[in-house]
């Protein structure tokens, strides 16, 4: 049996008439607008999809609860103008009687124009749990996250991280640093300890069970020649390397790695590679048989 229609006039106040201060607000203001938009079936039609649309957000608001739906917002401040936008046309009219809102066809794309107005457009949800493989980990990354940004989300937190290191590499010593660990990160990658030493006459990275010396490098100038040749040639003696590896970054001038090159043929055992060559480079030493074999 159809609901008796009522004067519009009484349902749309006075909720509408009084500023918005929380959720609450929104929720009397779509409350009273379903209200109408029920005891009217010959303006409001169920049989038209846009409305079955709006009576679909409602139900959809009070399972999942206005106070924790983006859609709350955007719903109650479409209603809001709507409803501005008729008591300007009382001057034609003397009440609002008669009045009826205009659900439209493209509700839905009119609320997500509104979401982005105040803010509240989608934002991916990221399943963080899966990122972070032991839980003590995403325990430590939650509390960092709610301590440093003062929120639950671990995207921001992880950003942060991101803007930080990038920052930092961006800078000579970061960019070696980074180019320092990727190297050790391939050797123990490969199975094999690296010990480091940052002493003047020898190379910064040493693998005793291959004996490789390593020096990595993010630029080389021709005039450094002189200089990286005896560091080599010490380097040789002091570990009583057999194969000396010099790494350079990937962004190098090709003239600057040429010059650079230009060892090898008065180096023994030396190889001088870009950092995206280095893990073939120490394949070619585990199993020289490979490289011979091609």
């Amino acid at each position: 049996m159809p609901k008796q229609s009522k004067d519009t006039e009484q349902l749309w106040s006075p909720a509408l008439r009084r500023p918005r201060q929380d959720w609450k607000d929104d929720r009397d203001v779509i409350e009273q607008f379903e209200e109408i938009v029920e005891s009217n079936p010959k303006k409001y039609s169920q049989e038209c999809k846009e409305v079955v649309f709006f009576l679909e957000i409602v139900n959809e608001l009070r399972s999942k609860g206005f106070k924790n739906s983006k859609d709350t917002v955007a719903l109650a401040k479409w209603i809001r103008q709507e409803y501005r936008k008729l008591e300007g046309r009382e001057e034609e009219s003397s009440s609002l009687k008669n009045a009826f809102v205009e659900i439209p066809m493209d509700l839905e794309k009119t609320l997500d124009k509104i979401r982005k107005t105040v803010g509240l457009e989608d934002k991916r949800v990221y399943p963080f749990s899966g990122v972070f493989r032991k839980q003590e980990l995403l325990d430590f990354a939650k509390q960092r996250a709610k301590i440093l940004h003062g929120t639950d989300d671990l995207s921001v937190y992880i950003e942060n991280l991101v803007r930080k290191e990038q920052s930092g590499l961006e800078a000579p010593a970061g960019a070696l640093f980074d180019l320092l660990e990727t190297c050790e990160q391939i050797v123990r990658r490969k199975g094999f300890e690296v010990s480091k030493s940052f002493e003047v006459n020898a190379c910064d990275m040493w693998v005793e069970e291959l004996e490789v010396a390593i020096e990595p490098r993010t630029e080389f100038k021709s005039v450094e020649e002189g200089n990286l040749f005896r560091l080599l040639t010490l380097s040789s003696h002091h570990y009583d390397a057999k194969h000396l590896i010099v790494v350079l970054s990937n962004d190098i001038e090709e003239q600057s790695f040429q010059s650079c090159r230009s060892l090898q043929h008065i180096i023994e055992g030396l190889q001088v590679v870009r950092l995206k060559d280095f893990e073939g480079c120490l394949d070619e030493i585990i199993d020289p048989s490979e490289d011979e074999e091609g």
